[in-house]
């Protein structure tokens, strides 16, 4: 992390208590501030991170990295504050296999569902804990004043009605229900271990499914920043041009791309479970940037493939 570890600041008090230092696990929050009402509130991004590695909520999910890069204050991957809060013993792993199914791609939304809700809820499952309130006074905030928030993000903040009915008590109350120190297992049809995002500042990507601006499909672009305020990749265009992206719409620069509803035929698979797939037929149904697989409806269960394993049929295959 370099200069992020560097700025990292422990809370007065923090490690006192004798039940923060059991764990094997050590959990950082790390806060940055987006921008502030003056007299009233500062708009904060979060993220924890566990043994230095930084796991966050964005358009694209859940999101995991080193680099701290969802933090963009003077200087790349060095958020505002950072401390310890606790040890745990639940691994990062652990982390995303309990909370993927709450925070989905897609669902990111800067007031209702955002960063702040994602590290209110890990605290929780870490550590029992939950988030300070003054991390999420924008929230409450713009609960009652959207609009000003609208005025002061330029209008970059848009609802996102896939997330209008979403309630952080719902995410806890779930949490809770798995129980204190028990290990959380993988859910059906996830890999192994949380894979790290494709998608990073500097990588090369190609423009697919855009309805407004459908010009630019097919064009390659090179990401510049994330943008939390929209949960957006912001990304330089050929031309110099840059566009806030969402990560449906991006792809790894020379990867084969594919659209939902794709009928495809599964093929070259060379682990023992993948061989019973083989020359099956599935419908695409979305794109994990974790690990750059896309999710294929089988015979009503959902597999995360490579698109070197995935064929397109134009009829049936």
């Amino acid at each position: 992390m370099g200069n992020a570890m560097d700025c990292a600041q422990k809370r007065p008090g923090a490690g006192e208590d004798e039940s923060k230092t059991k764990g094997k696990h050590v959990v950082e929050l790390a806060a940055s501030v987006l921008f502030g009402f003056p007299a009233l509130a500062s708009a904060y991004h979060t993220s924890i991170v566990i043994d230095g590695e930084e796991y966050f909520f964005s358009d694209s999910g859940i999101c995991r990295d080193d680099q701290l890069l969802s933090h963009q204050g003077k200087e790349q991957g060095v958020p505002s504050e950072m401390y310890e809060v606790g040890r745990t013993d639940h691994s990062g792993t652990e982390l995303w296999y309990a909370l993927q199914g709450h925070f989905r791609p897609g669902t990111y939304d800067l007031l209702r569902k955002n960063c702040n809700s994602f590290t209110d809820a890990a605290l929780f499952f870490l550590l029992r804990q939950r988030l300070d309130s003054k991390y999420s006074a924008l929230e409450r905030l713009g609960s009652t004043s959207p609009d000003m928030v609208n005025r002061v993000t330029n209008g970059m903040y848009v609802p996102n009605p896939v997330s209008a009915a979403f309630q952080i008590g719902d995410v806890i109350e779930a949490v809770a229900k798995l129980g204190v120190g028990k290990r959380v297992t993988s859910p059906p049809g996830a890999p192994d271990k949380p894979r790290r995002m494709t998608l990073s500042i500097g990588a090369e990507v190609t423009l697919i499914g855009l309805k407004s601006a459908a010009g630019l499909n097919g064009q390659a672009a090179k990401i510049s920043r994330y943008n939390v305020i929209t949960g957006r990749w912001e990304v330089t265009l050929g031309s110099g041009e840059t566009k806030a992206i969402r990560a449906e719409n991006l792809r790894p620069a020379g990867e084969i791309t594919l659209s939902e509803g794709d009928v495809v035929r599964i093929e070259g698979l060379k682990s023992a479970a993948g061989q019973v797939l083989n020359g099956q037929e599935g419908t695409i149904v979305g794109y994990l940037h974790d690990g750059a697989r896309y999710e294929v409806n089988v015979k009503g269960e959902t597999k995360a493939l490579k698109s070197e394993n995935l064929r397109v049929c134009s009829t049936a295959c």
